[in-house]
């Protein structure tokens, strides 16, 4: 079994790898079972995937908003307008299956650290019940690129570490959409956010230096490329890289800052409560 890393604050002894929506070497499919089981089986300390609400209520994991028919010249169609069954059987024909967000809880447990991505609003309340059932509070972080979905969450339960994700434009005013993801103190303030999850490119104009002023550990993603792996891994105002080379990154960190694999560090989440009962899922 595992040892599940503790996540540090500001300046971690230990930098968390993340494998991104699952991902590993040798099992490319992303948000499945398959990809999950391989990551806890070669010791990946942590996996990051996303959660989506089908038509009739199952929270699944998948990242695009979208899904091929299977027949490709149909187009595409909305996860949210597609039953569970119909939406498996669309999976099916591409060659993957799509694991029901419970399912994911049950397998990973405490065996493998979690981070997982809400991508829409309207369901933290399940999200959070499920999650606390199945789950230590240091074994899993939830975060979202949705300001009032973070602050759902801290206020449904304030012992859950959220962090608020940077790097997507939007809204009708992109100048103003820009500069609140190179300068989110004020939407940090406002969510209650724990921590921050930037793209790699937001980190400029003293990003990590005003994230350690605010004391929120800083979970940076995509990261792919090995000379840029070797650079941020060096940081200790970085407390976890999310990359789609997990086994790379660690061979990293093993072979370029072997200080940065101690246990001696301070957790992300202190303290811990008895779980809630789970809801059924919604038929």
């Amino acid at each position: 079994m595992n040892k599940l890393p503790h996540i540090s604050s500001v300046q971690p002894l230990r930098i968390g790898i993340v494998a991104h929506r699952g991902k590993t070497a040798t099992v490319k499919s992303e948000n499945t079972i398959e990809a999950f089981q391989k990551a806890i089986e070669i010791g990946i300390p942590q996996i990051e995937f996303d959660v989506r609400m089908s038509q009739d209520g199952y929270l699944i994991s998948y990242h695009d908003r979208t899904i091929l028919l299977e027949d490709e010249t149909q187009g595409e169609i909305e996860i949210a307008a597609l039953k569970y069954h119909e939406l498996q059987a669309i999976a099916n024909s591409r060659g993957f299956a799509v694991p029901l967000f419970e399912d994911i809880l049950k397998l990973c447990g405490d065996r493998i650290a979690l981070d997982i991505e809400i991508k829409e609003e309207g369901y933290e309340e399940r999200i959070v019940e499920l999650a606390t059932h199945y789950l230590k509070y240091a074994n899993f972080v939830i975060k979202s690129f949705n300001d009032d979905s973070v602050s759902k969450i801290k206020d449904l339960d304030p012992q859950i570490k959220v962090g608020l994700l940077l790097g997507k434009v939007r809204g009708r005013f992109p100048l103003l959409s820009v500069l609140a993801q190179f300068f989110p103190e004020y939407r940090i303030f406002k969510t209650g956010a724990d921590f921050v999850s930037p793209h790699f490119r937001l980190l400029k104009f003293g990003f990590l230096w005003r994230m350690k002023l605010l004391d929120k550990a800083v979970y940076v993603w995509t990261v792919n490329e090995e000379r840029r792996l070797v650079k941020l891994l060096r940081r200790k105002d970085i407390a976890a890289i999310i990359t789609d080379k997990p086994e790379l990154a660690m061979k990293i960190l093993d072979t370029h800052h072997p200080q940065r694999l101690g246990d001696n560090i301070t957790p992300l989440v202190r303290r811990d409560k008895p779980a809630r009962t789970a809801s059924p899922p919604m038929n």
